[in-house]
C-alpha cells in the first residue's frame, strides 16, 4: 500500500541531495580554481578559430547581403530562369566570394598604402641619425661649457668608472642565462603569432561555410527554443537576439561612417598645412578612431612619431589638430552618428562609453555603446508594457508635460504655464 506522504519525502529528499552534490560541486570548484580555469582557457583557445570565424562572418554578413540582393540574385535568376533554388545556391557563392574579394582588396589595399610609407619614414631616421647625434653632441658640449658643476659631475663619473676585466667578464656570466630566456620568449612569440594566423585562416573559411548557411543555423537554434521553451519565453528570446542583431550592426555601420569622416577630414586638413606622410598619418588615425575615446590617441600617438621623425614643430601641429579632431568627434560627429544609428540620445553614447571603459577596458569601449542600447530598448519596452497595463500614455512627450497623476482619479495633473 502505497501512503500520500511517500511522494512528499521522496521529492524532499531528491531536492536534498541534489543541493548537497551542488554545493559539494561548487566548493570543489572554488578550491581547485585555477585547475578549473585551466580546462577552460583551453577549451576557448580551441575554439578561438569558430570565434574568428563567427566574428568575421558577422562584419561581412552586411556587405555580402548588399551584393547578394542587389547585384547576384537578380543576375543568377535571368541565367537560371527554370530552378530558382540554384539560382540562390550560385548568387549566394558568388556574393561570399565577391565579398571576400573586396575586403582582401582593401586590406591590401591599406597595406600597400602604409608600408611604403612607414619604409621611407625608417630609411629618413636611419638617414638623420648621424646628424641628429651631431646635433646632440653639439648641445651637450654648450651645456658642459656653460656649467661647470656638470661638467665635473661627469668627469668624476667617468674617472670613478671600473674598466676592470674580471668584472666585465662577470657581468656577461651572469648575464649570459637570460640569453636562453630571451630565446624562449622570441620563440614563443614567433609561435603565438604563427597560431593568430592559422587560426585567422581557419576562422576565414569558417565565416565561408557560417555565410553559406546562415538561414539553415539560424532556422536550428529556433526549432531549439520552441522545443525546450514555452512559446512565450522563445519568443522573448529570438526578438531580444534580432534585437542585439539590430544594435550591433548600426553601431558597426555607424561607426565605420564616423571613422571614414575622421580620416578624411584629417587628410584633408594635413594636406592644407603640408604636413608629411599625409596619406598614411590619416589612415592610422581613420582606423584607430574605430575604438571610442581610446583609439583616437593612439592614432595620434603613431601619426606624432612619424612625424616627430622629420619635423618635431610639425608634429606639435599635428599633435593639436589630433586633439582638435578628437574633441570634434568624440563630443558632436560620433554621438551624433551613434546616437542616430543605435537610436540613443548623445549623453547616453558617451555615459556608455565612460561607464564601459571604466569597468572593461579597451573591449568596454568597442562594446559599450551597443550593449547600452539593447540595455536601453528593453528598460524602455518594460516601461511601456507596464504604463499599458496601468492603462497610462507610454510617450514620453505627454510626460515632458505632466506635474503628476492623480492618485484617486488616476489622471494627469498637467504642469502650469509659465
Amino acid at each position: 500500500m502505497k501512503f500520500p506522504w511517500e511522494d512528499k519525502y521522496k521529492k524532499l529528499a531528491i531536492t536534498a541531495f541534489l543541493t548537497i552534490a551542488a554545493s559539494i560541486l561548487f566548493y570543489m570548484i572554488l578550491d581547485r580554481w585555477s585547475s578549473v580555469w585551466g580546462v577552460i582557457s583551453l577549451f576557448i583557445d580551441s575554439l578561438e578559430p569558430i570565434i574568428y570565424g563567427l566574428v568575421l562572418a558577422y562584419l561581412l554578413n552586411p556587405l555580402m547581403n548588399i551584393i547578394e540582393c542587389r547585384m547576384m540574385l537578380p543576375a543568377m535568376k535571368k541565367v537560371f530562369s527554370k530552378d530558382p533554388e540554384r539560382a540562390k545556391k550560385f548568387a549566394r557563392g558568388l556574393s561570399i566570394f565577391v565579398a571576400w574579394l573586396l575586403a582582401l582588396a582593401f586590406i591590401v589595399a591599406l597595406v600597400a598604402l602604409i608600408f611604403p610609407e612607414i619604409y621611407e619614414s625608417v630609411e629618413s631616421f636611419i638617414r638623420s641619425v648621424p646628424q641628429y647625434s651631431e646635433n646632440i653632441m653639439e648641445e651637450f658640449n654648450e651645456i658642459m661649457e656653460k656649467n661647470p658643476s656638470i661638467a665635473n659631475f661627469f668627469e668624476n663619473l667617468k674617472n670613478n668608472f671600473s674598466t676592470d676585466t674580471s668584472s666585465i667578464l662577470e657581468s656577461v656570466q651572469e648575464w649570459l642565462p637570460n640569453v636562453n630566456v630571451l630565446l624562449t620568449r622570441l620563440t614563443n612569440s614567433v609561435s603565438a603569432v604563427l597560431t593568430v594566423v592559422l587560426n585567422l585562416v581557419v576562422g576565414i573559411i569558417v565565416s565561408v561555410y557560417v555565410l553559406k548557411d546562415k538561414e539553415k543555423f539560424t532556422a536550428q537554434f529556433k526549432r531549439i527554443f520552441y522545443s525546450t521553451m514555452s512559446y512565450k519565453k522563445a519568443n522573448n528570446v529570438i526578438a531580444f537576439w534580432r534585437l542585439t542583431h539590430e544594435k550591433f550592426g548600426s553601431f558597426i555601420i555607424g561607426k565605420t561612417f564616423d571613422s571614414m569622416i575622421i580620416g578624411v577630414l584629417c587628410f584633408l586638413i594635413l594636406t592644407v598645412v603640408n604636413m608629411p606622410y599625409a596619406a598614411l598619418v590619416s589612415v592610422i588615425v581613420g582606423v584607430t578612431n574605430v575604438i571610442p575615446f581610446f583609439g583616437p590617441f593612439v592614432g595620434a600617438a603613431a601619426g606624432g612619431v612619424l612625424i616627430l621623425l622629420v619635423d618635431p614643430l610639425q608634429c606639435l601641429t599635428f599633435l593639436l589638430i589630433a586633439l582638435i579632431l578628437q574633441q570634434f568627434d568624440g563630443n558632436i560627429l560620433g554621438p551624433k552618428i551613434l546616437g542616430t544609428t543605435t537610436g540613443i540620445s548623445s549623453f547616453w553614447v558617451i555615459f556608455s562609453i565612460l561607464v564601459g571603459s571604466g569597468l572593461f577596458g579597451v573591449w568596454g569601449m568597442i562594446c559599450a555603446v551597443p550593449v547600452f542600447a539593447v540595455i536601453y530598448t528593453l528598460v524602455k519596452d518594460g516601461c511601456h508594457y507596464l504604463l499599458r497595463k496601468k492603462g497610462i500614455d507610454y510617450s514620453s512627450e505627454t510626460y515632458q508635460k505632466i506635474d503628476h497623476i492623480d492618485e484617486d482619479t488616476e489622471a494627469p495633473v498637467w504642469l502650469k504655464k509659465e
